[in-house]
């Protein structure tokens, strides 16, 4: 499978986000572009089909986090489809233990491939809604939540809530029009003001804790 962008080219990409990675990640996340690019001609994992754009509006996005928390303990996908951000936090914080939740079968068959072909570990693929999956755990032990493009209704922030360990964050990537909407809501998380993420237009992370 060739290669449709160097690891130069990828760096340059990122670097649009304020984004960099070592050697290796650069390598990794090479591998994680082709595959994506050669399973999205069978399924639709995501609209975009120019390589440059998709380093920069999925990749570097989703590692754009990596700036504004620290990516430790135990991080919970909600949502994952072809793994942003969720998995693409891998290739910053590879000893981070990830677990990605998407309740469709075919993506959820991709990204079981990219977890083994690209060699991430500690990261569990679980075909599953999050509200069926976080009954089944205990409450409290999940150290980051993240989610991308997921209608967030009172009934899931208070399931995320729930899950979330004591000093947990969750982080939603969406655009600043839905982020000020979250902002005005009264629910069992506490929202900070939304960081936009450089190149990316309206796109923004906004970051929730729960409230004392």
């Amino acid at each position: 499978m060739a290669a449709a962008l160097s690891t130069d080219e990828i760096a340059r990409e990122l670097a649009a986000c304020e984004v960099t990675l070592p050697a290796l990640a650069l390598e990794k996340l090479s591998l994680y572009l082709e595959l994506l690019l050669h399973w999205n001609r069978r399924i639709n994992l995501t609209g975009l089909r120019d390589p440059r754009v998709i380093v920069r509006r999925l990749f570097g996005a989703s590692l754009y986090l990596a700036r504004l928390i620290e990516l430790r303990g135990w991080l919970v996908d909600v949502g994952s489809g072809a793994g942003f951000p969720g998995l693409a936090l891998k290739l910053a914080a590879p000893d981070l233990k990830v677990t990605l939740l998407e309740p469709r079968t075919r993506k959820a068959a991709f990204l079981k491939e990219v977890v083994r072909e690209v060699g991430f570990t500690i990261t569990d693929v679980v075909i599953d809604r999050f509200e069926v999956w976080a009954g089944r755990i205990k409450k409290g032990q999940v150290t980051i939540i993240t989610t991308r493009g997921v209608e967030l209704s009172a009934a899931l922030l208070s399931r995320m809530a729930e899950t979330l360990s004591p000093a947990g964050t969750v982080a939603v990537f969406t655009s600043l029009k839905i982020a000020q909407f979250l902002l005005t809501r009264e629910e069992a998380l506490s929202w900070h003001e939304p960081s936009a993420i450089p190149g990316q237009g309206g796109s923004v992370v906004l970051i929730g804790s729960l409230k004392n």
